[in-house]
């Protein structure tokens, strides 16, 4: 399982709107000021997809997650769940 904490800001909106198209993932209303993002198989956002400018993009584990980041580029991020103890 992947668990994604975005921010409740308006900067950070378009990660859970996009996280709402996806076939897999659950968001869940903000508690405590994080929006919270569940899926049992990965995560794949898009930097372009979500309109979201570099300094924005780069932020956005600042609300923290459960799970590996795979690939973490200037356009698409990979996130799936671990076993590996952090």
């Amino acid at each position: 399982m992947v668990v994604l904490y975005v921010l409740d800001v308006r900067e950070f909106r378009p990660i859970v709107e996009y996280a709402r198209t996806l076939k897999d993932c659950r968001v869940e209303a903000p508690r405590k000021g994080y929006h919270k993002i569940v899926s049992t198989t990965e995560i794949v956002l898009n930097r372009k997809a979500m309109k979201m400018k570099p300094a924005v993009w780069y932020g956005l584990f600042t609300g923290g997650m459960n799970g590996e980041i795979t690939e973490f580029g200037r356009e698409e991020v990979r996130v799936v769940g671990t076993n590996k103890l952090l």
